[in-house]
């Protein structure tokens, strides 16, 4: 597995047993197992036809003995026994958020969570924070022309101990002291910086606009 948003989500796995929800090919649960990250692992997914590729990968790699294939909407349908890690990559956070939200076990077992939101990262983080989730960990990471930040949070119940302020909002946890780590920071304040200027034009917009453009140069003077 060369997919590097892939890999930085192995890294923060912890437990024997990890579910992949939204598992297209199958390829993070078979890392897992195969890296001997996990002892077992299920791989799911709610549309049939990528969970029939990731079925015939895991059966050609003599896997599913240890690994399940289950078509779920979300955790839905996905047996909950034994799992200790939950990763949900490359979606919405809006989506990760209610899929997490409709598995109340996970709050209930402290279960590992791997998040790698690809859209409304802010969103995602604003539910971990006001739900009672802690993030411990963030790894960016680069594939190609794209940035993202793979999350490691779990239900503590209280309040983290960081605020969910606007920088916290766009950046999370991450740090510019790597080369992913600083090209997440540019990405980030240029989003800053469009939503800033975009707020300039609307009604009582102007302290906003100003928060925003003010983050997004810090953004920058901390990488540059």
């Amino acid at each position: 597995m060369n997919d590097n948003r892939l890999l930085a989500c192995a890294r923060l796995v912890r437990g024997s047993r990890a579910a992949d929800v939204g598992t297209d090919h199958g390829y993070l649960p078979m890392y897992l197992v195969q890296n001997g990250i996990c002892e077992s692992a299920l791989a799911c997914d709610i549309n049939e036809k990528p969970l029939a590729s990731a079925r015939e990968n895991i059966e050609k790699a003599g896997l599913s003995d240890k690994i399940g294939v289950y078509l779920s909407d979300g955790l839905g349908s996905v047996p909950c026994e034994g799992i200790t890690d939950v990763i949900v990559a490359g979606m919405g956070g809006e989506l990760i958020a209610d899929i997490i939200s409709r598995a109340n076990w996970i709050k209930q077992r402290r279960v590992n969570l791997v998040l790698q939101p690809m859209t409304k990262w802010d969103h995602l983080r604003e539910f971990l924070y006001t739900g009672g989730f802690e993030v411990t960990s963030e790894l960016p990471c680069q594939e190609g022309k794209f940035v993202y930040s793979v999350m490691q949070a779990a239900y503590t119940g209280t309040k983290p101990p960081y605020d969910c302020d606007l920088r916290y909002l766009y950046c999370g946890i991450v740090t510019p002291d790597t080369e992913a780590g600083r090209a997440y920071y540019l990405r980030q304040a240029q989003r800053l910086e469009a939503v800033g200027r975009g707020l300039l034009h609307a009604p009582d917009g102007s302290a906003a606009a100003q928060e925003h453009l003010a983050l997004a140069q810090k953004l920058r003077e901390l990488v540059l």
